[in-house]
């Protein structure tokens, strides 16, 4: 029987071969008679020669792998390698985020910013409460609410209230040397932008002159240093560069280099240091656009007799759905901490979110002495957590009602959308299984949900660690097993 079921695996690796045609293939998996052997379990022999036959190749070893598989139908282990191992989550880590702040907060708990006004002393704050999908747009909006409230010549003071999380901007174990990517942004109870700024540079018309640069938001928050030059052609003696001089914790954008004329515009997202101070920065820039006189702005306290003039807000699920879709590591560390700020009171701290989400994991039936939980985003390398752990969290969610649509909503679908819109193409995967990817520097992960060519929902989870030359040839891997778990019918095993 398991002929057939190595037939279908040969077929499967055809289709999403072509359905990916853009992206570099590994060589046809060895058959059943490779040396290597793996250390899986399995009730159905031809299943388990299945999946091994995907995994059997020059990957595994030297990295390492573990792989679970559960039928929600009928609570079957219907594979299992290395399950119970402890491997680095990457981005899964937000799975547990995620079912933290549903279950503690609720879909619908308001993400808010408020707005007060001390007209005695001339100062209007910003509040923020954890809302990391804040945009420029929206504190643009604000600023034009609040402008015709700010009346008179004299000028008034623009204040950041941060006082709902602690003043630790970054997770625990997040490396240094990341910064200023945008993915490793600086983590406040006040938002905007993810915490970043989008630098676009455009060739000038003329070799010789610089580029030209533009930040989105215009703001006076952030500084622009531009020393590169616009050149007729390749090759480049200097190649082009787009940083922001984090060495000394400034928010001046340096662009330096060489950008050929006939090149396209070139982009990058930055992360900006002090965070709450660039949302009340571009708020106040919004104000003066508006003829309102406006002082300093600064991060302090709001004032005990300040009323409160205007709100946004976001619910939980509207976070929830971009932190998964786009993997976004600022609103998995915004929600922790707010979950903590609820639960405990304000200040909002990680630590105490952690000791929340592991209350609620052993709850569910899940060992936390096994574990190693320190952010919400899972960018850090200390976090340790098992496939056995993740499929156990799956499992569970399934069970909640109230919770399930907006978990399982909110997790990319392949083929569609978010992390994996382009894999898993042209496979019986496409359009049906959601899941979370994780990556991080050696680390490849995919857990969730898949529908079987007889429409039995599974829950699998896939951890891939300690490789080196980049995570492609893992993703595919990971993609062949999709498309196969999806394809699969109860009557080949």
């Amino acid at each position: 029987m398991h002929r057939t079921l190595l037939s279908q695996v040969s077929l499967l690796l055809l289709i999403l071969a072509g359905g990916c045609a853009a992206v570099r293939e590994l060589p046809s998996p060895p058959g059943h008679a490779s040396s290597i052997t793996l250390a899986s379990r399995s009730p159905y022999e031809d299943f388990r020669l299945g999946i091994d036959t995907l995994l059997v190749d020059s990957l595994f070893p030297p990295s390492n792998a573990a792989l679970k598989i559960v039928s929600l139908e009928t609570g079957e282990v219907l594979y299992d390698l290395n399950s119970d191992l402890l491997f680095a989550p990457a981005s899964n880590q937000k799975l547990f985020t995620s079912a933290l702040a549903l279950a503690s907060l609720g879909r619908a708990f308001p993400l808010r910013t408020e707005f007060f006004a001390d007209t005695s002393q001339r100062t209007l704050t910003i509040k923020g409460f954890g809302d990391p999908i804040l945009s420029s747009r929206e504190i643009d909006s604000a600023a034009a609410v609040c402008a015709p409230l700010m009346g008179g010549f004299l000028p008034w003071r623009v204040r950041a209230d941060l006082s709902y999380f602690d003043s630790l901007g970054w997770g625990e174990g997040w490396s240094w040397d990341d910064e200023p990517a945008a993915y490793q942004m600086y983590i406040s109870p006040l938002c905007l932008d993810q915490n970043a700024i989008e630098v676009t540079v455009q060739p000038a018309p003329i070799a010789g002159q610089p580029p030209l640069v533009s930040l989105l938001p215009q703001t006076s928050y952030v500084s622009v240093e531009n020393t590169a030059l616009t050149v007729l052609d390749t090759p480049l003696t200097s190649p082009p560069d787009i940083s922001r001089r984090w060495q000394g914790g400034d928010n001046i954008v340096t662009v330096s280099g060489e950008f050929p004329k006939t090149a396209r515009q070139k982009r990058e997202y930055l992360s900006v240091v002090h965070p709450g101070l660039y949302c009340a920065t571009v708020f106040a820039d919004g104000l003066r656009r508006r003829g309102v006189t406006v002082g300093i702005v600064e991060a302090d306290t709001l004032r005990p007799l300040s009323t409160r003039v205007f709100s946004l807000e976001h619910r939980l699920d509207s976070a929830l759905t971009f932190m998964n879709k786009v993997s976004d590591n600022l609103s998995a560390e915004v929600l922790l901490k707010t979950v903590a700020a609820v639960r405990s009171g304000p200040p909002g701290t990680a630590r105490g979110g952690i000791t929340l989400l592991k209350e609620y994991l052993a709850g569910v039936g899940i060992d936390t002495v096994r574990m190693v939980a320190v952010d919400g985003s899972g960018l850090s390398h200390y976090n340790l957590t098992s496939a056995s752990s993740i499929i156990r969290l799956l499992t569970r969610m399934t069970q909640d009602s109230s919770t399930f649509d907006a978990f399982y909503s909110s997790l990319p679908v392949a083929g569609v959308d978010g992390t994996i819109s382009r894999r898993m193409r042209g496979t019986p995967a496409e359009g049906n299984l959601h899941a979370k990817t994780g990556h991080i520097a050696g680390v490849s992960s995919l857990s969730g949900y898949v529908r079987t060519a007889d429409g039995e929902l599974l829950a699998f989870s896939m951890l891939m660690q300690r490789y080196a030359n980049g995570s492609e040839r893992y993703r595919q891997v990971q993609n062949r097993i999709g498309a196969f778990l999806a394809g699969m019918k109860r009557e080949n095993f």
